[in-house]
Protein backbone atom coordinates (compact mmCIF):
# COMPACT_ATOMS: atom_id res chain seq x y z
CA UNK A 1 0.00 0.00 0.00
CA UNK A 2 1.13 3.08 -1.04
CA UNK A 3 2.45 5.67 1.71
CA UNK A 4 0.00 9.15 2.56
CA UNK A 5 2.29 11.67 1.30
CA UNK A 6 3.14 9.51 -2.03
CA UNK A 7 1.35 10.81 -5.22
CA UNK A 8 -1.35 8.94 -6.38
CA UNK A 9 -3.59 9.76 -9.32
CA UNK A 10 -6.63 7.24 -8.25
CA UNK A 11 -6.78 10.03 -5.16
CA UNK A 12 -5.97 12.91 -7.99
CA UNK A 13 -9.32 12.05 -9.87
CA UNK A 14 -11.08 11.46 -6.64
CA UNK A 15 -10.42 14.70 -5.14
CA UNK A 16 -11.49 16.78 -8.13
CA UNK A 17 -14.79 15.12 -8.17
CA UNK A 18 -15.08 15.47 -4.08
CA UNK A 19 -13.87 18.91 -4.29
CA UNK A 20 -16.43 19.67 -6.64
CA UNK A 21 -19.25 18.36 -4.57
CA UNK A 22 -18.28 20.08 -1.50
CA UNK A 23 -18.30 23.75 -2.67
CA UNK A 24 -21.56 22.75 -4.08
CA UNK A 25 -22.75 22.27 -0.80
CA UNK A 26 -22.18 25.49 0.40
CA UNK A 27 -22.99 29.24 -1.56
CA UNK A 28 -19.77 30.16 -0.86
CA UNK A 29 -16.32 29.08 1.07
CA UNK A 30 -14.32 31.75 1.77
CA UNK A 31 -10.77 31.27 2.71
CA UNK A 32 -8.86 34.23 4.70
CA UNK A 33 -4.73 33.85 6.43
CA UNK A 34 -3.63 31.08 3.86
CA UNK A 35 -0.53 33.40 4.22
CA UNK A 36 -0.07 32.69 7.68
CA UNK A 37 0.75 28.99 7.02
CA UNK A 38 4.42 28.41 7.29
CA UNK A 39 6.73 26.99 4.07
CA UNK A 40 9.70 26.54 6.09
CA UNK A 41 8.61 23.58 8.43
CA UNK A 42 6.00 21.03 9.25
CA UNK A 43 2.42 21.53 9.58
CA UNK A 44 -0.33 20.86 11.59
CA UNK A 45 -3.73 22.07 11.22
CA UNK A 46 -5.94 22.29 14.43
CA UNK A 47 -9.48 23.82 13.18
CA UNK A 48 -12.32 24.20 15.91
CA UNK A 49 -15.12 21.05 15.16
CA UNK A 50 -18.58 22.12 14.77
CA UNK A 51 -20.02 20.40 11.33
CA UNK A 52 -19.12 16.77 11.21
CA UNK A 53 -17.20 15.61 8.13
CA UNK A 54 -17.83 19.13 6.64
CA UNK A 55 -14.83 20.56 8.78
CA UNK A 56 -12.33 17.99 6.99
CA UNK A 57 -14.00 18.72 3.87
CA UNK A 58 -14.25 21.88 3.57
CA UNK A 59 -10.30 22.25 4.60
CA UNK A 60 -9.06 19.70 1.89
CA UNK A 61 -11.21 21.66 -0.88
CA UNK A 62 -9.19 24.76 -0.08
CA UNK A 63 -5.61 22.56 -0.65
CA UNK A 64 -4.13 21.23 -4.50
CA UNK A 65 -1.96 19.39 -2.38
CA UNK A 66 -3.09 16.03 0.06
CA UNK A 67 -3.84 16.75 3.46
CA UNK A 68 -3.70 14.39 6.11
CA UNK A 69 -6.28 13.73 8.79
CA UNK A 70 -6.88 11.61 11.91
CA UNK A 71 -10.10 9.94 12.68
CA UNK A 72 -11.49 7.82 15.27
CA UNK A 73 -10.13 4.03 15.35
CA UNK A 74 -12.87 2.21 16.30
CA UNK A 75 -14.34 2.83 12.68
CA UNK A 76 -10.82 0.95 10.85
CA UNK A 77 -11.77 -2.32 12.05
CA UNK A 78 -12.98 -3.64 9.10
CA UNK A 79 -10.62 -4.66 6.27
CA UNK A 80 -12.24 -3.08 3.62
CA UNK A 81 -13.16 0.34 5.58
CA UNK A 82 -9.58 0.26 6.32
CA UNK A 83 -8.32 0.27 3.06
CA UNK A 84 -10.72 3.63 2.07
CA UNK A 85 -9.95 5.69 4.73
CA UNK A 86 -6.18 4.98 4.06
CA UNK A 87 -6.43 5.83 0.62
CA UNK A 88 -8.31 8.85 1.53
CA UNK A 89 -5.32 9.45 3.36
CA UNK A 90 -6.98 9.17 7.13
CA UNK A 91 -5.18 7.58 9.67
CA UNK A 92 -6.47 6.11 12.59
CA UNK A 93 -6.36 7.62 16.44
CA UNK A 94 -7.02 5.15 19.21
CA UNK A 95 -8.60 6.63 22.37
CA UNK A 96 -8.44 4.91 25.80
CA UNK A 97 -11.98 3.64 25.34
CA UNK A 98 -10.35 1.84 22.73
CA UNK A 99 -8.83 -0.65 24.62
CA UNK A 100 -5.11 -0.98 25.47
CA UNK A 101 -4.07 -2.62 22.58
CA UNK A 102 -5.51 0.00 20.14
CA UNK A 103 -3.43 2.59 22.34
CA UNK A 104 -0.22 0.52 21.92
CA UNK A 105 -0.65 0.86 18.11
CA UNK A 106 -1.03 4.43 18.29
CA UNK A 107 2.51 4.65 18.38
CA UNK A 108 2.65 3.34 14.76
CA UNK A 109 0.41 5.99 13.71
CA UNK A 110 2.34 8.65 15.39
CA UNK A 111 5.47 7.58 13.37
CA UNK A 112 3.52 7.28 10.27
CA UNK A 113 2.24 11.28 11.20
CA UNK A 114 5.70 11.99 12.01
CA UNK A 115 6.79 10.77 8.33
CA UNK A 116 4.25 12.32 6.24
CA UNK A 117 5.01 15.67 8.33
CA UNK A 118 8.61 15.56 7.53
CA UNK A 119 7.91 15.07 3.60
CA UNK A 120 5.73 18.02 3.72
CA UNK A 121 2.66 16.85 3.90
CA UNK A 122 -0.24 19.15 6.16
CA UNK A 123 -1.88 16.95 9.17
CA UNK A 124 -4.78 18.21 9.82
CA UNK A 125 -6.09 17.35 13.72
CA UNK A 126 -9.28 18.16 15.37
CA UNK A 127 -8.05 19.17 18.83
CA UNK A 128 -11.59 19.37 20.27
CA UNK A 129 -12.04 15.64 20.12
CA UNK A 130 -15.63 15.79 18.65
CA UNK A 131 -18.10 17.82 16.65
CA UNK A 132 -20.70 20.18 18.40
CA UNK A 133 -22.83 22.55 16.15
CA UNK A 134 -22.41 25.33 18.51
CA UNK A 135 -20.28 28.77 18.10
CA UNK A 136 -18.11 28.17 21.28
CA UNK A 137 -14.71 26.03 22.00
CA UNK A 138 -14.30 22.73 24.13
CA UNK A 139 -11.59 22.14 25.79
CA UNK A 140 -8.47 20.96 23.51
CA UNK A 141 -7.24 17.47 23.83
CA UNK A 142 -3.34 17.87 23.98
CA UNK A 143 -2.85 14.83 21.18
CA UNK A 144 -1.98 17.79 19.19
CA UNK A 145 0.63 18.94 21.31
CA UNK A 146 1.93 15.57 22.29
CA UNK A 147 2.01 14.86 17.82
CA UNK A 148 4.06 17.95 17.41
CA UNK A 149 6.08 17.84 19.79
CA UNK A 150 6.91 14.27 19.30
CA UNK A 151 7.62 15.53 15.34
CA UNK A 152 9.61 18.21 16.91
CA UNK A 153 11.99 15.47 18.38
CA UNK A 154 11.92 13.43 14.76
CA UNK A 155 12.80 15.71 12.83
CA UNK A 156 14.89 18.20 15.18
CA UNK A 157 17.31 20.56 13.37
CA UNK A 158 16.16 19.76 9.85
CA UNK A 159 12.74 21.94 10.02
CA UNK A 160 10.63 23.69 12.53
CA UNK A 161 7.30 22.28 13.59
CA UNK A 162 4.42 24.75 13.58
CA UNK A 163 0.62 24.10 14.77
CA UNK A 164 -1.60 26.56 12.56
CA UNK A 165 -4.78 27.59 14.01
CA UNK A 166 -8.00 27.42 11.79
CA UNK A 167 -11.03 29.08 12.52
CA UNK A 168 -14.34 27.57 10.61
CA UNK A 169 -17.68 29.99 10.69
CA UNK A 170 -21.11 28.68 9.11
CA UNK A 171 -23.66 30.57 8.84
CA UNK A 172 -26.12 28.02 9.51
CA UNK A 173 -24.51 23.97 10.08
CA UNK A 174 -27.61 22.15 8.91
CA UNK A 175 -28.89 23.95 5.25
CA UNK A 176 -26.84 24.11 2.45
CA UNK A 177 -26.50 26.15 -0.02
CA UNK A 178 -25.46 28.72 2.90
CA UNK A 179 -22.18 30.32 3.26
CA UNK A 180 -19.16 29.46 5.51
CA UNK A 181 -15.73 31.00 5.83
CA UNK A 182 -12.12 29.36 6.82
CA UNK A 183 -9.48 31.15 8.68
CA UNK A 184 -6.10 30.69 8.97
CA UNK A 185 -4.28 32.37 12.31
CA UNK A 186 -0.80 33.17 13.69
CA UNK A 187 1.04 29.74 13.65
CA UNK A 188 2.68 28.59 16.91
CA UNK A 189 5.63 27.51 16.60
CA UNK A 190 6.32 24.56 18.26
CA UNK A 191 10.04 24.12 17.84
CA UNK A 192 10.53 27.56 19.37
CA UNK A 193 8.60 27.12 22.64
CA UNK A 194 9.89 23.78 23.39
CA UNK A 195 13.71 25.51 23.01
CA UNK A 196 12.98 28.47 25.38
CA UNK A 197 11.27 25.91 27.73
CA UNK A 198 14.38 23.31 28.16
CA UNK A 199 13.50 22.50 31.97
CA UNK A 200 9.71 22.94 31.58
CA UNK A 201 8.02 20.10 32.50
CA UNK A 202 6.21 18.19 29.78
CA UNK A 203 2.80 18.16 31.00
CA UNK A 204 3.15 22.71 32.14
CA UNK A 205 4.65 22.57 28.33
CA UNK A 206 1.41 21.07 27.03
CA UNK A 207 -0.61 23.27 29.04
CA UNK A 208 1.37 26.73 27.71
CA UNK A 209 0.67 25.31 24.09
CA UNK A 210 -2.44 24.77 24.49
CA UNK A 211 -3.60 27.85 25.95
CA UNK A 212 -1.93 29.79 23.26
CA UNK A 213 -3.40 27.60 20.55
CA UNK A 214 -7.27 28.23 22.65
CA UNK A 215 -6.71 31.76 21.99
CA UNK A 216 -5.77 31.94 18.68
CA UNK A 217 -8.30 29.42 17.73
CA UNK A 218 -11.57 31.47 19.00
CA UNK A 219 -10.27 34.66 17.74
CA UNK A 220 -10.82 33.41 13.85
CA UNK A 221 -14.58 32.68 14.52
CA UNK A 222 -17.33 33.50 16.26
CA UNK A 223 -16.78 31.87 19.91
CA UNK A 224 -19.19 32.31 22.40
CA UNK A 225 -19.31 31.48 26.11
CA UNK A 226 -20.58 27.98 26.13
CA UNK A 227 -23.07 28.88 29.25
CA UNK A 228 -26.91 29.30 29.50
CA UNK A 229 -26.40 33.14 27.86
CA UNK A 230 -25.31 31.56 24.63
CA UNK A 231 -28.79 30.87 22.87
CA UNK A 232 -29.72 34.42 23.38
CA UNK A 233 -25.92 35.89 22.71
CA UNK A 234 -25.83 34.06 19.22
CA UNK A 235 -29.51 35.53 18.50
CA UNK A 236 -27.72 39.11 18.81
CA UNK A 237 -24.59 38.34 17.25
CA UNK A 238 -26.83 37.67 14.39
CA UNK A 239 -28.38 41.09 14.74
CA UNK A 240 -25.32 43.29 15.81
CA UNK A 241 -22.21 41.57 15.92
CA UNK A 242 -20.23 39.70 18.22
CA UNK A 243 -18.80 43.09 19.82
CA UNK A 244 -22.33 44.00 20.89
CA UNK A 245 -23.50 40.36 21.90
CA UNK A 246 -20.44 39.79 24.61
CA UNK A 247 -20.92 43.51 26.33
CA UNK A 248 -24.54 42.76 26.08
CA UNK A 249 -26.78 42.80 29.48
CA UNK A 250 -28.73 40.32 30.75
CA UNK A 251 -32.21 41.87 30.22
CA UNK A 252 -30.83 42.28 26.15
CA UNK A 253 -29.59 38.97 26.13
CA UNK A 254 -32.67 37.42 27.25
CA UNK A 255 -34.95 39.90 24.54
CA UNK A 256 -32.68 38.54 21.56
CA UNK A 257 -33.52 35.18 22.36
CA UNK A 258 -37.02 35.42 22.93
CA UNK A 259 -36.99 37.47 19.90
CA UNK A 260 -34.96 34.52 17.95
CA UNK A 261 -37.53 31.48 19.49
CA UNK A 262 -40.69 34.22 18.15
CA UNK A 263 -39.24 34.73 14.31
CA UNK A 264 -38.86 30.59 14.17
CA UNK A 265 -42.09 30.48 15.42
CA UNK A 266 -43.44 31.96 12.64
CA UNK A 267 -41.11 30.63 10.09
CA UNK A 268 -38.78 33.83 9.38
CA UNK A 269 -35.92 33.90 8.53
CA UNK A 270 -32.99 35.85 9.76
CA UNK A 271 -32.22 37.20 6.41
CA UNK A 272 -35.44 39.11 6.16
CA UNK A 273 -34.58 41.29 8.72
CA UNK A 274 -32.66 44.57 8.18
CA UNK A 275 -33.23 44.99 4.43
CA UNK A 276 -33.83 48.00 2.30
CA UNK A 277 -36.56 48.54 0.16
CA UNK A 278 -38.23 44.78 1.18
CA UNK A 279 -41.21 45.29 -1.29
CA UNK A 280 -38.99 46.11 -4.67
CA UNK A 281 -36.40 43.25 -2.93
CA UNK A 282 -39.67 40.99 -3.54
CA UNK A 283 -40.54 42.37 -7.01
CA UNK A 284 -37.02 42.35 -7.83
CA UNK A 285 -36.62 38.12 -6.47
CA UNK A 286 -40.06 37.51 -8.46
CA UNK A 287 -39.49 38.51 -11.52
CA UNK A 288 -35.96 36.58 -11.20
CA UNK A 289 -38.00 33.74 -10.64
CA UNK A 290 -39.73 33.47 -13.24
CA UNK A 291 -37.13 34.13 -15.87
CA UNK A 292 -35.12 31.04 -13.87
CA UNK A 293 -38.41 28.59 -13.73
CA UNK A 294 -37.79 26.58 -16.41
CA UNK A 295 -34.23 25.81 -15.32
CA UNK A 296 -35.50 25.01 -11.96
CA UNK A 297 -38.10 22.87 -13.27
CA UNK A 298 -35.49 21.14 -15.16
CA UNK A 299 -33.18 20.63 -11.70
CA UNK A 300 -35.77 19.32 -10.15
CA UNK A 301 -36.69 16.58 -12.67
CA UNK A 302 -33.54 15.82 -12.87
CA UNK A 303 -32.34 15.60 -9.37
CA UNK A 304 -35.54 14.48 -7.76
CA UNK A 305 -34.34 10.42 -6.99
CA UNK A 306 -31.27 12.03 -5.51
CA UNK A 307 -33.20 14.62 -3.57
CA UNK A 308 -35.94 11.86 -2.20
CA UNK A 309 -32.96 9.73 -1.20
CA UNK A 310 -31.10 12.82 0.55
CA UNK A 311 -34.58 13.49 2.44
CA UNK A 312 -35.11 9.99 3.44
CA UNK A 313 -31.47 9.67 5.12
CA UNK A 314 -31.62 13.37 6.59
CA UNK A 315 -34.68 11.89 8.10
CA UNK A 316 -33.10 8.85 9.40
CA UNK A 317 -30.41 10.59 11.19
CA UNK A 318 -30.62 10.86 14.52
CA UNK A 319 -27.35 13.48 15.25
CA UNK A 320 -28.61 16.15 12.89
CA UNK A 321 -25.57 18.21 12.29
CA UNK A 322 -24.92 14.82 9.71
CA UNK A 323 -27.79 16.18 7.87
CA UNK A 324 -25.51 17.97 5.22
CA UNK A 325 -22.71 15.49 5.38
CA UNK A 326 -25.24 12.87 4.11
CA UNK A 327 -26.53 15.07 1.17
CA UNK A 328 -23.04 16.26 0.71
CA UNK A 329 -22.49 11.88 0.31
CA UNK A 330 -25.55 11.46 -2.08
CA UNK A 331 -24.32 13.83 -4.49
CA UNK A 332 -20.76 12.50 -4.73
CA UNK A 333 -21.70 8.55 -4.69
CA UNK A 334 -25.09 9.19 -6.85
CA UNK A 335 -24.66 11.89 -9.06
CA UNK A 336 -22.32 10.12 -11.39
CA UNK A 337 -24.65 7.71 -11.92
CA UNK A 338 -27.61 9.91 -12.29
CA UNK A 339 -25.38 11.87 -15.10
CA UNK A 340 -25.07 8.41 -16.93
CA UNK A 341 -28.77 7.43 -16.85
CA UNK A 342 -29.74 10.57 -18.39
CA UNK A 343 -27.04 11.11 -20.50
CA UNK A 344 -28.36 7.68 -22.18
CA UNK A 345 -32.10 9.61 -22.41
CA UNK A 346 -31.25 12.87 -23.46
CA UNK A 347 -28.79 11.40 -25.78
CA UNK A 348 -31.24 8.61 -26.98
CA UNK A 349 -34.35 10.76 -27.32
CA UNK A 350 -32.96 14.12 -28.45
CA UNK A 351 -30.85 15.74 -30.91
CA UNK A 352 -27.44 16.24 -30.03
CA UNK A 353 -26.99 19.77 -29.57
CA UNK A 354 -29.82 19.60 -27.56
CA UNK A 355 -29.07 16.54 -26.02
CA UNK A 356 -25.49 17.89 -25.01
CA UNK A 357 -27.25 21.07 -23.56
CA UNK A 358 -29.10 19.22 -21.60
CA UNK A 359 -26.38 17.15 -20.39
CA UNK A 360 -24.44 20.43 -19.16
CA UNK A 361 -27.44 21.74 -17.18
CA UNK A 362 -27.76 18.50 -15.40
CA UNK A 363 -24.57 18.58 -14.04
CA UNK A 364 -25.12 21.24 -12.05
CA UNK A 365 -28.97 20.20 -10.93
CA UNK A 366 -28.47 18.82 -7.71
CA UNK A 367 -26.94 22.78 -6.42
CA UNK A 368 -29.38 24.71 -8.84
CA UNK A 369 -32.70 22.51 -6.96
CA UNK A 370 -31.09 22.68 -3.55
CA UNK A 371 -30.41 26.87 -4.14
CA UNK A 372 -33.85 27.51 -5.44
CA UNK A 373 -35.36 25.99 -2.53
CA UNK A 374 -33.41 28.21 -0.08
CA UNK A 375 -34.02 31.15 -2.48
CA UNK A 376 -37.43 30.12 -2.14
CA UNK A 377 -37.53 29.90 1.38
CA UNK A 378 -35.95 33.48 2.11
CA UNK A 379 -38.88 34.90 -0.81
CA UNK A 380 -41.40 33.21 1.52
CA UNK A 381 -39.66 34.55 4.57
CA UNK A 382 -39.64 38.26 3.08
CA UNK A 383 -43.50 37.88 2.07
CA UNK A 384 -44.58 37.10 5.75
CA UNK A 385 -42.65 39.86 7.03
CA UNK A 386 -43.65 42.37 4.64
CA UNK A 387 -47.16 41.78 5.38
CA UNK A 388 -47.00 41.89 9.23
CA UNK A 389 -44.93 40.96 12.22
CA UNK A 390 -44.83 44.35 13.24
CA UNK A 391 -44.04 43.65 17.22
CA UNK A 392 -40.97 41.40 15.94
CA UNK A 393 -39.63 44.65 13.42
CA UNK A 394 -39.86 46.50 16.65
CA UNK A 395 -38.20 44.53 18.49
CA UNK A 396 -35.38 44.09 15.66
CA UNK A 397 -35.04 47.43 15.21
CA UNK A 398 -34.55 47.63 19.10
CA UNK A 399 -32.21 44.85 19.10
CA UNK A 400 -30.00 46.45 16.00
CA UNK A 401 -29.75 49.94 17.98
CA UNK A 402 -28.85 48.51 21.26
CA UNK A 403 -31.95 49.42 22.75
CA UNK A 404 -33.67 47.76 25.69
Amino acid sequence: MRKPFEKDWRYSWARIWCDDAIRSIFSSIKSEGKENIPKDGAVLLAPNHCNTLMDALVILQDWKEATLFGARADIFRKPAVNRILRFLKILPIPRVRDGVQAVLENHKTMEEVVECLDHGMKYCMFCEGTHRPKHSLLPLKKGIVRTALLTNEKIRGRKPVYIVPVGLEYQDYYRIRTPMSIRYGEPVNVTELAASNPGMVKSKLYKLILEILRERISSLFTCLPDDETYDGRWSLTKISGQDTAMAAGEEMINRAGEFDLRRKSERISSWSFGRRKPLLRIIGKTLAGIIMLPLVLFSTVVSAPMWLLSEYLAAKIKDKAFVRTARFGVKFAIMPLMLIVWGLVFFLCLPFKMAALAFLLALGSYTVFYEALERGRIFISDIRLLIGHKKLKDTYKHLITNQV
